[in-house]
């Protein structure tokens, strides 16, 4: 069993880890803020909140607005507008309370009669597969704390296995396609810009790609080898952004653009 951002929430990525399309919010609605908020609702004779009794049935209560999921045991959480249902103990613990009034799919705590949310920033891992998602979840449903993942689901990794020939470094054409180009593995990324042999870690989070331990050899390169290399190692250094470009990709970081199409 992994940590709390390892267990199994929802794929993406995504109750089963990934069998609802509703566990699957779009960028759109999963790109709220993350500015802290702290609700506190657990008063349920409150005037803006009905008594969990005279909820309405789920059907009725409104779309969903979020869910988040773990295992061991396992269990689930379901918002809509009108009602939250959290059940655990793989269906044994059933319990329904009313949705704070200022629920949001963002970083903060929610309390609702014997229901308390906590959601955090992920990544979160899907501890029984690959899917990843963009939230940590912590559940206190009377008394009893359990963590998952929620917030929608963030691609899976999309480079692992692809070669790619460089076209361009901050525009300017690589000349040949043999000795330029960047590689993915699994977690390795490895490149040449002409001359030099460079390589390193990498890890990604959606469209977002992080280089680390980026390293390489140091011969002398002529023209313009030596600058596209100089240019192409500065940018994979940076917080590089992932885009699809055509039949292609583009890495865009504030410290250049390199340019690449399937190798």
């Amino acid at each position: 069993m992994k940590t709390s951002s390892a267990i199994c929430a929802s794929a993406l990525l995504l109750a089963g880890c990934g069998g609802d399309p509703q566990d699957k919010l779009s960028d759109a609605d999963a790109s709220v803020a993350q500015t802290p908020a702290v609700l506190d609702n657990g008063n349920v004779e409150s005037e803006t909140i009905t008594g969990a009794s005279d909820l309405p049935d789920a059907e009725d209560a409104g779309a969903v607005l979020y869910k988040a999921l773990g295992t061991e045991p396992g269990w689930t959480l379901t918002v809509r507008p009108a009602r939250m249902d959290y059940s655990g103990d793989y269906g044994q613990a059933n319990i329904a309370e009313p949705t704070p009034p200022d629920f949001r799919s963002a970083q903060g705590t929610y309390r609702s009669g014997k229901l308390i949310v906590k959601i955090s920033p992920g990544p979160c891992s899907d501890g029984m597969s690959d899917t990843m998602y963009r939230q940590t979840v912590q559940v206190i449903a009377d008394g009893r704390t359990v963590s998952g993942c929620g917030g929608g689901t963030i691609a899976s990794n999309m480079l692992a296995g692809t070669n790619w020939v460089v076209v361009a470094v901050n525009g300017k054409p690589a000349p040949t396609p043999d000795n330029y180009y960047v590689r993915f593995s699994d977690k390795q990324v490895s490149a040449k810009f002409g001359c030099n042999s460079i390589g390193g870690d990498y890890r990604i989070n959606g469209d977002h790609l992080t280089i680390g331990n980026l390293v390489g050899t140091q011969m002398a390169c002529p023209e313009p080898a030596m600058s596209l290399e100089r240019e192409g190692a500065v940018a994979l250094r940076g917080n590089i952004r992932v885009e699809k470009a055509g039949g292609g990709l583009r890495l865009v970081s504030e410290a250049g653009t390199i340019e690449l199409k399937q190798g």
